[in-house]
């Protein structure tokens, strides 16, 4: 599941009085868990990664969860992005058949050419706007003896409207890859 960024802090230098130089906090994705976390009902995940520790904290209806690594016990820090654009292309694909199928009524009415030409242009509005808000970046770190990475998986959000790219992803994973090679140096 990816969740939606409300905060997004990174820096060589640390961020806060603990220390941290990484703060990633998020949200589920949606206009009802924004809503619900205006009223303080705010399932979230956390990730501040230290001078010594990787930390993920997880908040849910059901309750808190909080994993610790040891920076000494981190093996590899990896991201990713990942760009939907088969995804868009086949919601274009569809709503391009429709206008097409409503096309051929064309000869019954202008009505229906005009409605084509606007089921198609809804179709690439949706396929763009599909792409641009389902662009998944990854950030996680594996331990020392493998296991499952751990980590979070988000995009931006339109309502915090907190910007991140691929390139603010790189550098969070570069900066915590320092802060482990530090702590094991």
């Amino acid at each position: 599941m990816a969740y939606v960024v409300k905060s997004w802090k990174v820096s060589n230098d640390p961020i806060d009085e603990q220390g941290n130089f990484v703060e990633i906090v998020g949200r589920k994705a949606g206009l009802i868990a924004w809503l619900f976390s205006l009223v303080g009902i705010d399932p979230t995940i956390r990730i501040l990664v230290g001078p010594k520790w990787f930390e993920k904290n997880e908040t849910s209806l059901s309750g808190p969860v909080t994993k610790l690594i040891p920076l000494r016990k981190v093996s590899s820090v990896y991201s990713s992005y990942f760009r939907p654009w088969l995804a868009a292309l086949i919601i274009f694909v569809i709503f391009f058949n429709i206008g097409i199928q409503l096309g051929r009524f064309s000869r019954l009415s202008d009505w229906f050419t005009a409605l084509a030409l606007v089921v198609v242009l809804i179709g690439a509005v949706a396929a763009l706007v599909f792409y641009f808000l389902n662009r998944p970046f990854t950030l996680y770190v594996r331990e020392v003896g493998g296991g499952w990475p751990t980590g979070i998986r988000f995009k931006r959000s339109v309502i915090e409207n907190v910007e991140v790219n691929h390139e603010k992803v790189q550098y969070a994973c570069r900066v915590i890859k320092y802060l482990v090679e530090m702590e094991n140096s």
